[in-house]
């Protein structure tokens, strides 16, 4: 395979000469082989799977922590309804409770008639 090779500038013969790169060989001619480290690749891939893990969990505890939001904006406003809906109910009683609605109930559909004189019958009243 050639060698790889460059164009300089040069300034005394104003052309360009072709000079070759540098291999990567060392001086003794051998090819330089680099050592994997196979220790700092097992740390590396220690640390990303343990920062995996990580942000799965954070990811993971952040979405039951959104999910427990929503029930509780959902809870809250049940509790609202079934409050309105209970006013209402009260408010209901009140109306039918009334004394005013009890005489017209018992006038006009019982047909009872309010006496004009009231008696008490029995011993002294204090």
């Amino acid at each position: 395979m050639p060698q790889a090779a460059r164009k300089v500038w040069t300034e005394e013969t104003e052309e360009r000469k072709v000079v070759p790169r540098r291999s990567h060989r060392r001086r003794t001619g051998k090819v330089s082989h680099t050592k994997l480290d196979t220790e700092l690749r097992s740390k590396i891939l220690i640390l990303f799977l343990l920062f995996a893990v990580t942000a799965t969990v954070t990811l993971i505890r952040s979405e039951v922590s959104a999910m427990r939001g929503y029930e509780l904006v959902q809870i809250q406003q049940e509790a609202a309804q079934l409050e309105r809906e209970n006013k209402d109910i009260e408010l209901k009683i009140a109306q039918l409770k009334a004394p005013q609605r009890i005489k017209d109930l018992a006038i006009n559909e019982l047909g009872m008639v309010v006496p004009k004189e009231v008696y008490f019958a029995g011993g002294n009243i204090r």
